[in-house]
C-alpha cells in the first residue's frame, strides 16, 4: 500500500495532545505501546496507520537529520533481506520550541504481533515462528559479514515483529531507532537516547549504562541473549529452554539458560530504574517547574 503522511493533519494533533491523558487529546487517540523512547498511537482520522511519536529534537534540522539515517537504515535492513511495513514520517512543531518526529507505519493486525503469538500458536507453529525470526537475525549478519562499509544492528525480542503463521511471512517493525554505523562510525547520537531521560540522571545513565545499550544489538550473542530473556518479560519463561536449543542448533551458539537469567536481571534493573526517574521527571515538570511534560510513559510495564 503507498503510504502518504498527512502533515497538517498530524501537526494539528500534536498541538492539540495531552501527553498525560492521550484519550482526553483534541482529536480521538489511543494508545497502542510503548519504546524506551517512543510510542505508539493510533488516530481515528488515520485508519489503517499507527503513529511512533519521538519528540526528541531541540531543530527542525535535528529531526531531518535523524529521518535521513531512518530511512538509510531501513533500505539496508530491506537490503539484508528483512521485510519491512510500508511507512512514512512528519516532522511537526511541538511544544517548548522541540520538535517531533512521527514515524507512520502501516497498521498490522494486533494478534501477528510476536509476543502475542505466544498465547496463539500450538508446539509446532511456535517453533515455525521462532525459526523465522532466527533466520531473519542471520541475514543481518550475513549483510554485515559481506561488506565492510555497513555495520547494522536490530532489536530482535518478538514484540518487534509480525509472523503471519497462515503465509509464513515475517516483518521486522522495530525500525525507528536506526542503529548502523559507516566504516565503524555509530549513526546514531547516543545523547538523542538521553533525550528522554530527566536531566538529574543523565550523567549516571551516560556513565554506567548507555555504551551497553548502545552496543548491545551489534553483538549477535547479545541479541540473541536478549531475544530469549524478554520471554520472562512476556511472562513465558516455561519457552526459554526451547528457544535457547533451537538458537544453539541453528546458528552455533552455546547459550545458557543460567546466561539467560543473568542477563534479564540486569536488564530489567536498567529499565525499570529508567522508567522510575522519567516518572519522577514527569512529577516534577507537573509540580514544580510547572511545564508540560513532552514524553508519554507508561502506568507500568510488566516484567
Amino acid at each position: 500500500m503507498a503510504m502518504l503522511a498527512d502533515k497538517a493533519l498530524i501537526q494539528a494533533f500534536e498541538q492539540q495532545l495531552d501527553p498525560l491523558d492521550v484519550a482526553a487529546s483534541g482529536m480521538p487517540a489511543r494508545m497502542l505501546g510503548f519504546g524506551e523512547i517512543s510510542c505508539i498511537i493510533e488516530l481515528e482520522a488515520l485508519p489503517g496507520v499507527v503513529l511512533k511519536r519521538m519528540p526528541l529534537f531541540r531543530s527542525e534540522a535535528q529531526a531531518a537529520d535523524y529521518l535521513d539515517k531512518y530511512r538509510t537504515y531501513c533500505r539496508l535492513l530491506q537490503e539484508a533481506g528483512l521485510s519491512l511495513p510500508e511507512d512514512d514520517a512528519a516532522i511537526v512543531q511541538g511544544r517548548d520550541g522541540l520538535w517531533v518526529l512521527y514515524f507512520l507505519q502501516e497498521k498490522l493486525d494486533l494478534d501477528t504481533i510476536g509476543h502475542r503469538q505466544l498465547d496463539r500458536l500450538d508446539g509446532a507453529g511456535l517453533q515455525h515462528m521462532l525459526e523465522a525470526v532466527v533466520d531473519a537475525i542471520e541475514k543481518v549478519w550475513a549483510f554485515n559479514a559481506r561488506q565492510t562499509r555497513y555495520r547494522l544492528a536490530l532489536d530482535a525480542q518478538l514484540s518487534n515483529w509480525a509472523w503471519q503463521p497462515d503465509t509464513g511471512r515475517l516483518r521486522y517493525i522495530d525500525t525507528s531507532t536506526p542503529l548502523f554505523r559507516v566504516e565503524g562510525v555509530e549513526q546514531l547520537d547516543p545523547e538523542l537516547l538521553l533525550a528522554s531521560a530527566p536531566g538529574f540522571a543523565r550523567a549516571i545513565i551516560r556513565a554506567f549504562f548507555l555504551d551497553d545499550v548502545m552496543n548491545r544489538y551489534y553483538d549477535a550473542r547479545a541479541v540473541y541473549v536478549d531475544l530469549a530473556a524478554n520471554l520472562y518479560k512476556e511472562q513465558h519463561a516455561e519457552l526459554i529452554p526451547r528457544c535457547v536449543r533451537l538458537i544453539n542448533e541453528r546458528t552455533g551458539h552455546d547459550l545458557t539458560e543460567k546466561e539467560i537469567a543473568d542477563y534479564y536481571r540486569e536488564d530489567k534493573f536498567i529499565w525499570s530504574l529508567f522508567l522510575s526517574m522519567r516518572k519522577l521527571d514527569r512529577w516534577l515538570h507537573r509540580y514544580v517547574y510547572r511545564r508540560q511534560y513532552q514524553f508519554i510513559l507508561p502506568d507500568h510495564i510488566r516484567r
